[in-house]
């Protein structure tokens, strides 16, 4: 009994700090315009090292017919895509996920990264390009500029 009794507590603190260990980490970049709330949320993938997901939230008024944009993360990525009669009415809708497009870049996320290599990696400021129609058939333009929310 005194031996099993000194096995879990020899076993439940190595367990503890296995799990403390295994943190989860996130980052975020985030902005705002009359119009718009973009976020690009940076996300662990085992297999990749990363996730980015890029999301907007349309703040405007009336409907939107159509939605088309320009992500620029990074010097080097950038997404573009089109979304027909957009629904916001759940709030945020993902436009675009990525993962790193490296070797070197994967295995910097997998080993996990400091705020400062975070925001090294997607410089000062990644935005979105946004041109949309409204539903009175005007077009629109805004960028939005991302700014590294700490965490």
């Amino acid at each position: 009994m005194k031996k099993t009794i000194l096995i879990v507590f020899l076993i439940l603190p190595l367990l503890l700090l296995v799990a403390c260990s295994e943190k989860e980490w996130s980052y975020k970049y985030e902005g705002a315009t009359d119009n718009w709330n973009g976020v690009t949320e940076i996300l662990p993938d085992k297999e990749n090292g990363a996730r980015f997901v890029g999301k907007i939230k349309y703040l405007g008024e009336g409907n939107i017919r159509k939605l088309q944009f320009v992500s620029d993360l990074t010097q080097t990525s950038q997404q573009t895509g089109s979304v027909p009669t957009p629904n916001f009415t759940e709030g945020h809708i993902i436009i675009f996920q990525d993962v790193p497009n490296t070797d070197s870049t994967k295995n910097d996320f997998k080993n996990g990264v400091t705020d400062e290599e975070v925001k090294s990696f997607f410089g000062d400021y990644p935005v979105f390009k946004m041109n949309w129609t409204d539903e009175e058939g005007i077009d629109h333009t805004e960028t939005i500029y991302l700014k590294y929310v700490a965490q």
